[in-house]
């Protein structure tokens, strides 16, 4: 990464508040970049020429100024990055008073170059997860092969584990996944990204138990159940976004594994549904409350009748009658299996 104008030209900007002497950055040709005297700029350097021809410090005195062009007394030093010659920094003014300014000139600005390397490499591999992660999410499937081949090759992953994936919906997805990426680090995860601007996805190895799951107000959090390399990752991701579809609620977390029932009524096509329930739900819907309440108790008791009763508040006798008038409204005894099915899906169904 070389020394370029736009560069020198805000490190210049940010050094000056502190350091109080005229600064030059030319680049790795000698040409002045960036300077606290911008009629200096795009000028070539002599001091910077020989610092370039030799790599190493260049000292100009009153005594030798005249050997190189458009120069001035001063110190001269190479900024060196990754190994290469970047540029270099030029403070005016006597070599004994300014060598420990430039000094840190030189060492700010090859701290600087160092950073951007890791921020450009760290931008280009999140970005190459995020084309991976897309590819993988496709609703029109997936190349299991190239997707393979990218993750050992350019993502230097083993994915041929057991994984579990968590879903966060969220307004925020980069900010929420830089403060979930800080709480998971020594948990390993596979990757934590953000995904189609309202979600983060994470995936950790599945003996992570408990989960590292981040918590946040105003954040639905849905977790898929474990499953095997490519496939599993996929199914996970889809798992944990149905359990947010199906009972999201901010700040808490889902799991699927608890929403079978849930998720297998789900399926069950909206016309098929309407065909058979459609009578009985506008049926249910003439009755009173209590009756729905009656209906939602007794299932959550498994059809235990005194527990029912007990929870709510009413004798064994009132709670038959209930379900007696229940099934001769509606033609279905909630007291028999298969009309239990029957109300328990209509039930959910209007609840998703």
């Amino acid at each position: 990464m070389d020394l370029t104008e736009k560069l020198g030209q805000e490190i210049i900007r940010r050094l000056s508040k502190y350091i109080d002497v005229p600064i030059n950055l030319m680049n790795p040709h000698g040409r002045i970049v960036a300077s606290t005297d911008p009629s200096r700029l795009h000028q070539l350097h002599g001091g910077a020429k020989a610092v370039i021809e030799s790599q190493q410090p260049n000292i100009i005195t009153n005594g030798n100024a005249d050997d190189f062009s458009n120069v001035k007394p001063g110190v001269n030093l190479p900024i060196f990055h990754h190994g290469e010659l970047a540029g270099v920094v030029g403070l005016t003014g006597k070599p004994d008073d300014v060598m420990q300014a430039a000094r840190m000139t030189q060492g700010s600005v090859e701290i600087t170059l160092d950073q951007m390397r890791l921020q450009k490499e760290a931008f280009f591999q999140e970005r190459q997860w995020n084309q991976w992660l897309q590819k993988l999410l496709h609703p029109a499937g997936i190349d299991a092969q190239e997707l393979e081949r990218e993750a050992v090759y350019s993502l230097q992953v083993e994915i041929h584990k057991q994984w579990q994936v968590v879903v966060y919906r969220t307004t925020q997805p980069y900010e929420l996944a830089d403060r979930i990426r800080a709480s998971s680090e020594h948990h390993n995860p596979l990757f934590v990204l953000p995904y189609e601007g309202d979600s983060v996805v994470a995936a950790f190895p599945d003996h992570q138990q408990p989960l590292p799951i981040h918590r946040e107000a105003g954040v639905m959090i849905g977790v898929g159940e474990p499953g095997y390399s490519l496939a599993g990752l996929r199914q996970s991701y889809h798992q944990a976004s149905e359990a947010i579809a199906l009972a999201g609620v901010d700040g808490e977390v889902v799991y699927s594994s608890s929403l079978k029932i849930e998720r297998l009524i789900n399926q069950i096509d909206r016309s098929v549904y309407e065909e058979i329930t459609g009578e009985y739900l506008r049926l249910l819907n003439e009755l009173d409350d209590s009756y729905i309440e009656t209906l939602h108790c007794f299932f959550n008791n498994n059809l235990k009748m005194n527990v029912t009763a007990n929870d709510l508040h009413i004798h064994r006798n009132t709670l038959i009658y209930r379900l007696d008038q229940l099934s001769r409204k509606t033609g279905l005894d909630p007291r028999r299996l298969k009309d239990a099915m029957i109300l328990k899906t209509i039930l959910l169904k209007e609840s998703l």
